[in-house]
């Protein structure tokens, strides 16, 4: 991840807390769970004598949950956390057996974009980190890393403490030191995830 992404991620999320009060919502605490289907893009294995070879994965999947505070005036604020799996298919077109596999931490903000809607689509932006585990080919490794995150999604109300939304998410971290025995590589990382998952309001 670079300074410009971090930068601009970190930016997103204190404009979406800092705008000032403009939408109708429940105020509380929640809690969240999700799942989905991890897209994991061509990504980049860069050895110091193998140089940049081009990585191929099949469909993952992703699963994960928050827990957060809902201000009242269509704004969030949460802790979330996500496991996100994906079968490596190939190596430079050659199949390759191998998973990478990354566990994100983050602090995030949304905020919704209609009011006193039942159905309500929002947006969202965090920063925090993820712990890369490669298994690519020759090449293993595991590390933490900074990561951030944008989102964007339809929330539906079902109850006065139950939501149903539908989301796309997307995600970067900077990347992870692996190795073969003999070579040292940055294992780079992102992923596109398309998810789906019910909110329930705590308490009054």
């Amino acid at each position: 991840m670079t300074r410009q992404h971090a930068f601009a991620a970190a930016s997103a999320a204190a404009l979406l807390l800092a705008a000032g009060p403009a939408f109708a919502s429940d105020e509380g605490y929640y809690v969240s769970g999700t799942g989905g289907v991890s897209l994991t893009p061509d990504l980049r294995l860069k050895g110091t004598t193998t140089g940049t070879q081009k990585e191929n994965f099949d469909t993952g999947y992703v699963f994960g949950g928050a827990v957060g505070y809902d201000n009242g005036d269509g704004q969030r604020i949460e802790i979330n956390s996500q496991y996100n799996h994906a079968p490596l298919a190939s190596i430079n077109g050659t199949s390759t057996s191998g998973t990478l596999a990354a566990t994100s931490i983050m602090v995030n903000g949304q905020m919704d974009l209609t009011q006193n809607t039942d159905t309500t689509p929002y947006v969202g932006a965090g920063v925090g980190v993820q712990y890369i585990d490669a298994k690519v080919g020759a090449y293993s490794g595991t590390d933490w890393k900074p990561a951030y995150q944008v989102e964007a999604g339809l929330r539906h109300k079902l109850t006065d403490r139950i939501s149903l939304y539908g989301e796309y998410r997307f995600t970067q971290s900077e990347a992870a030191h692996v190795d073969n025995g003999f070579d040292n590589a940055n294992q780079h990382y992102s992923d596109h995830g398309l998810l789906a998952g019910l909110t329930y309001k705590i308490g009054e």
